[in-house]
């Protein structure tokens, strides 16, 4: 008689890992790393905390993986923005105008999922920090390539990418306070005007 040998069926995921992503990046954006549980992280994507881990590992590795997409994703609108114009300072002041549309257009005042990253995480979780810290790092070489490119001095590229980075951090938390544009704007004009 041949023997039956019982075989666990393998554990398939019942939920879009992609689409949890995104859901987890919302709470993280909204309730900011720190305030942010675990039972939160599973009740807001509507899976057990099985899968969570099986999935995710842990909290930091899923907010890593936050920083991952969100980062990724930003990167063809730079790079759209900054060619859609044949001048480069047009370029850039297009990019950062539209960065600020993006926050005066969000009521619920949200500001930028990283700058509120960088503001909420407290020093005793580095290597949350480091990530942060890698993202703008990141960024910020982005710019300084995109100007040295457009025949910018090396170290003019490097004062400006910085101060862009600032402004970006800056304008994403006061724009939660200060709805006035035109103040987000001069600031615009003050870094194209250090290119001249």
């Amino acid at each position: 008689m041949e023997k039956i040998v019982n075989k666990r069926m393998p554990r398939v995921k019942t939920f879009d890992v992609d689409e949890a992503l995104k859901r987890a990046m919302e709470l993280f954006w909204e309730k900011g790393y720190e305030s942010t549980s675990i039972s939160d992280l599973t009740q807001h994507l509507g899976i057990g905390k099985g899968s969570f881990y099986a999935t995710f590992k842990s909290k930091e590795n899923l907010f890593n993986q936050c920083i991952e997409s969100y980062t990724n994703s930003n990167f063809p609108f730079l790079d759209q923005a900054l060619e859609s114009e044949s001048d480069y300072k047009q370029g850039l002041r297009k990019l950062l105008e539209a960065y600020i549309d993006e926050l005066m257009n969000d009521h619920k005042r949200k500001g930028c999922f990283m700058a509120n990253s960088c503001s909420l995480v407290n020093g005793e979780n580095t290597k949350v920090g480091v990530k942060i810290a890698e993202h703008y790092a990141r960024i910020e070489k982005y710019f300084i390539l995109f100007l040295v490119e457009k025949g910018v001095k090396k170290n003019t590229a490097k004062s400006v990418s910085a101060t862009i980075i600032t402004f970006l951090i800056g304008a994403s938390q006061q724009s939660k306070i200060n709805r006035d544009k035109s103040s987000y704007l001069s600031n615009v004009d003050n870094i194209i005007a250090l290119l001249d």
